[in-house]
C-alpha cells in the first residue's frame, strides 16, 4: 500500500529566516509519520487562483507533530505560499520520491550549495554523525545549522571561496555516505574532484522542473549514463553519483 497521502495540512508557524527565504511549519502527522530524509511534498499554492500546479519542496525537518519546509520566494506560486498565516490550511501531497540511502549508524558528509542545504537537518537528525560543508554566494544564502563549515564567494561568512575548497581526504574517508545537494554546476564541480575510490559513496539530490510530482508528465527527467533518463520525482530525487550523466545534465541546464 502506498504511503503517499493528499491532505489538508494546518500551518502552525511561518517566518522569513533569510532574505527571500521562508520557513513554514505544518501540523500533519499523517505525512510526517512516514516521511524519510530526502523526500519532498507537493503543495497547492491556492485552490482557486493561478497558478494551479503544485510546488515541490523538500522536507527540511520533522517536528513533534508535522514537518518543516524552507523555500525561496521566486515566483507566483511561492509568493502565495509565503502569504500563508498560522491557522491556514494547504493541500499537501506526500511524502514523494526516494530519499537518501542511509541507516541509523551512518556517518555522513553533507555538502550543500546555498538553499540546496534545505533538507539536510532531517538527514542530520537521522544518522549517527554528520560533517556539514556549506558553500554560498554570501551570508544571506547560508541556512543556519548548528556546527558546520562555511565558505562564501564574497567572504561575508567563513572563508572566501567555493565549497570545493573545504573537501579533504579526511572528510571523504570517514564518511559512509557523501550527500550532495545544490545547483547542478556546483554539484558537478564537487563530483569532479572526489577521488574515484570515494565516488561509490556519493549520493546526489537532484532538482528539476516538476509538474505532477508522481511520474505522469515526464517533465523532470535526469539523464543517466546508460543513455536514458530517470524521473526526478519517482525514481529520485536522490541518485548515486555514478548513475548520472554529468555532461548531459550540466549542458541541459535542467
Amino acid at each position: 500500500m502506498s504511503t503517499v497521502q493528499d491532505l489538508d495540512c494546518l500551518v502552525t508557524h511561518i517566518e522569513q529566516v533569510l532574505p527571500g527565504v521562508v520557513k513554514v511549519v505544518f501540523e500533519c502527522s499523517g505525512i510526517s509519520s512516514v516521511a524519510a530524509p530526502g523526500q519532498f511534498v507537493q503543495i497547492e499554492p491556492s485552490a482557486d487562483v493561478f497558478p494551479v500546479t503544485r510546488r515541490p519542496i523538500t522536507i527540511n525537518r520533522l517536528t513533534h507533530s508535522g514537518f518543516e519546509l524552507l523555500f525561496d520566494v521566486i515566483g507566483r506560486g511561492t509568493e502565495l505560499l509565503a502569504r500563508m498565516q498560522p491557522g491556514d490550511t494547504a493541500r499537501v501531497l506526500g511524502p514523494l520520491g526516494n530519499g537518501w540511502k542511509i541507516h541509523q549508524g551512518s556517518n555522513c558528509l553533507l555538502i550543500g550549495g546555498g538553499l540546496g542545504a534545505a533538507g539536510f537537518q532531517f538527514l542530520i537528525d537521522s544518522v549517527n554523525s554528520a560533517e556539514v560543508l556549506i558553500g554560498a554566494s554570501g551570508q544571506e544564502r547560508v541556512i543556519p545549522f548548528g556546527a558546520c563549515h562555511v565558505v562564501t564567494e564574497d567572504g561575508s561568512l567563513g572563508e572566501k571561496g567555493l565549497v570545493t575548497s573545504l573537501l579533504s581526504e579526511k572528510f571523504l574517508a570517514e564518511a559512509d555516505v557523501i550527500a550532495v545537494c545544490g545547483p547542478v554546476a556546483m554539484m558537478e564541480a564537487v563530483w569532479s574532484i572526489i577521488p574515484e575510490k570515494h565516488q561509490g559513496k556519493v549520493q546526489i539530490s537532484t532538482e528539476s522542473r516538476m509538474g505532477c510530482g508522481w511520474g505522469v508528465c515526464d517533465g523532470c527527467s535526469i539523464p543517466m549514463l546508460e543513455g536514458g533518463y530517470r524521473k526526478c520525482c519517482t525514481e529520485g530525487p536522490v541518485f548515486h553519483g555514478t548513475e548520472i550523466d554529468w555532461k548531459r545534465w550540466k549542458e541541459a541546464g535542467l
